[in-house]
């Protein structure tokens, strides 16, 4: 067969999904381009967009949640919890007034902690039945609906080795507090607490022959790349002066996927690191090295677009957790309960929600590191984070501790925004469109009315 027959061949069976497999992940067709109509367009380049759903247990001591010095939506000081997250600062959005309306309807089985953390992200009720008894005999099954990570999977997880990854930080509870993400109603998807098996479901699909396998993905990456430049070749004389300014930006694009394929690396120059050591996932001491593993292995699925979505927690809303590594020697639970009032449970609050704070600045420095088009990793990545109550010590779902970061592609960031009894599935149906779902209700739509305002 012949170099021109092969390629037109090749061209008549590779599909959009294949071409954007063929760039590990990189849309290498031609960009959108006025000059050309009909099916001579195609999607214009560009990097792929990720969503992590972050969760942490039983509520936060709201003055130190809160920034300080709020004289307009982008002019406020980080406080304490949160000053490990300084750099990123013009990234981060603060939430006020943003209730959790659903999980506060006592008509719908299960108690505060359950229905908290079972509608967080789901923005629906939990199932009736006698599976779970919470600490007040409340009873409750699983959530009755997908959560928010698991939808945007449908629309970019299909591209991706994983669809998804679920990490857990000693969250090993088998119960409805102990899941934040669901694949479909009473479908919860357990989270992985071992970094070890992290490892190996990121790249021990590769087996054996994994040199020989990455060889051959290279050949096929580069056979698809061989199509593009045919399809620039072709609309070249077509394109008007501006179309053709385009398409030398994204000429450039493609010969750096080119340059690092033929060099024998694969996209952002993705390397597996070493299998990390077992570790006891159910040590509380082990618990800062469990999540710094975690979160350099997520970083990495990311940078080798292995998976464009995910969700890490800590613990459960069960949280039976000590953090003896900061002198917090309380069970996290039995703290949130008394630590308005106690000063011993409130420092230790305090200094339990800093140190998951700088585990986030951990993961957003990674990405911060990854080069992705113009910019970083961290420039395509949208973070949420949520509790399953305001306050542990009254069970408050009315002003809820939420934290965004990120989604500057399509949300104004730097800003600690102030509602009127806000619904946070809102802020899911937001986050579903600035992840390209087309939504205007998500969960429950009984307790969701669109997009949250304000933020686009």
């Amino acid at each position: 067969m012949s170099d021109k027959l092969r390629r037109h061949t090749l061209r008549q069976r590779i599909g959009r999904r294949e071409l954007l497999l063929g760039a590990g992940g990189l849309a290498v067709g031609l960009p959108l381009m006025s000059s050309l109509s009909g099916r001579a367009r195609a999607a214009e380049g560009e990097a792929p967009k990720r969503l992590v759903l972050m969760y942490t247990p039983n509520g936060v001591m709201m003055d130190a949640w809160k920034p300080l010095n709020v004289t307009s939506e982008t002019s406020f000081d980080l406080n304490a919890t949160h000053a490990s997250l300084a750099a990123h600062k013009d990234r981060l959005t603060f939430f006020n007034g943003v209730d959790l309306k659903i999980a506060d309807n006592s008509q719908f089985p299960g108690g505060l902690h359950q229905r908290g953390i079972g509608c967080l992200f789901t923005n629906r009720e939990l199932q009736s039945g006698t599976d779970f008894v919470d600490g007040c005999g409340q009873r409750s099954g699983w959530a009755n609906g997908i959560s928010v990570d698991q939808e945007v999977v449908k629309t970019i997880g299909q591209d991706t080795l994983l669809p998804s990854l679920e990490l857990g930080v000693h969250a090993l509870d088998n119960d409805v507090q102990g899941r934040i993400a669901y694949a479909g109603p009473a479908r919860p998807l357990p989270p992985m607490n071992d970094p070890t098996a992290v490892f190996d479901r990121l790249f021990s699909s590769l087996g054996p022959n994994a040199g020989t396998e990455m060889d051959q993905l290279r050949l096929r990456r580069k056979s698809v790349l061989d199509v593009v430049q045919d399809q620039f070749t072709a609309v070249g004389p077509r394109l008007s002066s501006d179309d053709r300014a385009k398409l030398d930006s994204h000429l450039t694009l493609v010969r750096d996927v080119e340059r690092r394929l033929t060099a024998g690396g694969t996209p952002n120059d993705c390397q597996p690191p070493e299998r990390p050591s077992l570790i006891d996932a159910s040590s509380e001491a082990d618990i800062p090295k469990i999540a710094d593993l975690e979160i350099d292995l997520l970083a990495l699925a990311f940078a080798c677009d292995l998976t464009r979505v995910a969700s890490i927690q800590f613990s459960t809303s069960l949280n039976r957790v000590r953090y003896p590594w900061i002198d917090a020697t309380g069970e996290g639970h039995l703290l949130s309960h008394s630590g308005v009032s106690d000063n011993s449970a409130r420092v230790q609050l305090e200094a339990r929600d800093a140190f998951h704070a700088s585990r986030l600045a951990r993961l957003l420095d990674k990405l911060s590191q990854i080069p992705e088009g113009n910019g970083t990793a961290l420039d395509n990545t949208l973070v949420l984070w949520g509790n399953e109550v305001a306050i542990g010590a009254t069970h408050a779902h009315t002003d809820m501790p939420l934290l965004m970061v990120g989604g500057g592609w399509y949300f104004r960031t730097g800003r600690a925004l102030t509602y009127q009894k806000a619904n946070h599935a809102d802020l899911l149906v937001s986050v579903l469109n600035a992840m390209g779902v087309p939504a205007t209700t998500f969960g429950n739509p009984e307790y969701c009315s669109g997009e949250l305002s304000g933020l686009v």
